[in-house]
């Protein structure tokens, strides 16, 4: 029994052992910074507080009946919705156009080219494109008689200014993994769908997308994650304002963090922040993941 027991044992300790340095990193790196951050969310912790204080659920009502706070939450929302969607079809169109086309690794490298601008470089770019007097987008308007924008120095268009940088700066990240996707799809599925008389869009729209179902879930996870991190557009392009108009919930923590020295409240956003997109992955993977098509039937 022993003799049969030990090749599993030893299968089992090399796995571990394999797999402890990358445990090690994430446990020290990722799961112990989380669980502290949840800890120190039930604490007042300021400069004027030498050893934090408990207050339970305080800093969570005092949240919740923030306008403020709901302000960020739903600039969170709009910029998650206006951000995933758009660049999710961008990535999947110019991934089937560029799969049909002969010189694929050139358009791959412009398109994919956003993506490796340093993020100050990129925020510096669309900050000049948006100047009011003299950026290129004003200007083009002003050829269309129609009148120019303060794009950052508006309350009504400075999250809708870092929305589309943040979609010209991912689309093309998206649309390589498509492009992945699209290498493992048999050819012979096209040609037997044009046979049987299917159009391009009849071909794409019954063959192409549901055999992405795994590359559209992954793109899908990854876009709302990304949602949640965009800190440095925010930073350099308009520091959230004016007012909060373009706060989003990862700068708002930021400000308590590093701005007003409210660690408690700051551990608060950020547990707040981290049940979103826990529940938000949960769903996507049970709503979406299970509709997902491998093969064809």
């Amino acid at each position: 029994m022993l003799s049969v027991l030990k090749p599993g044992k030893n299968k089992f300790l090399t796995i571990v052992l394999f797999l402890l340095p990358s445990l090690a990193f994430l446990g020290l790196f990722t799961y112990y910074p989380i669980i502290s951050s949840f800890h120190l969310s039930f604490f007042r912790s300021d400069p004027f507080t030498p050893k934090p204080i408990f207050v339970g659920f305080q800093n969570y009502i005092e949240f919740f009946h923030n306008p403020v706070f709901w302000q960020v939450i739903t600039n969170n929302v709009i910029f998650a919705v206006a951000t995933i969607i758009p660049t999710m079809l961008l990535a999947l169109f110019f991934a089937i156009l560029i799969d049909e086309v002969v010189v694929k690794s050139f358009f791959r490298g412009a398109l994919f080219l956003p993506k490796v601008v340093p993020y100050a470089a990129l925020a510096m770019i669309w900050v000049f494109l948006y100047e009011p007097s003299i950026g290129p987008i004003n200007r083009f308007l002003d050829l269309l008689g129609l009148p120019s924008i303060g794009w950052l120095g508006s309350s009504e268009y400075s999250l809708l200014a870092i929305i589309i940088t943040m979609i010209w700066r991912n689309f093309g990240y998206y649309m390589l993994i498509y492009l992945a996707g699209l290498q493992n799809i048999s050819r012979d599925l096209y040609d037997s769908a044009r046979v049987d008389g299917a159009s391009w869009w009849k071909r794409h729209l019954h063959v192409t997308i549901p055999l992405l179902g795994p590359s559209t879930l992954f793109v899908f996870v990854v876009s709302i994650i990304q949602s949640f991190k965009a800190f440095t557009q925010v930073q350099l392009m308009t520091r959230g304002g004016p007012g909060y108009s373009s706060s989003i919930l990862i700068y708002y923590t930021y400000e308590f963090a590093f701005k007003f020295w409210k660690m408690g409240k700051a551990s608060t956003l950020t547990s707040i922040m981290i049940l979103m997109l826990i529940f938000l992955v949960i769903l996507a993977f049970g709503i979406y993941g299970r509709r997902i098509t491998y093969e064809m039937r």
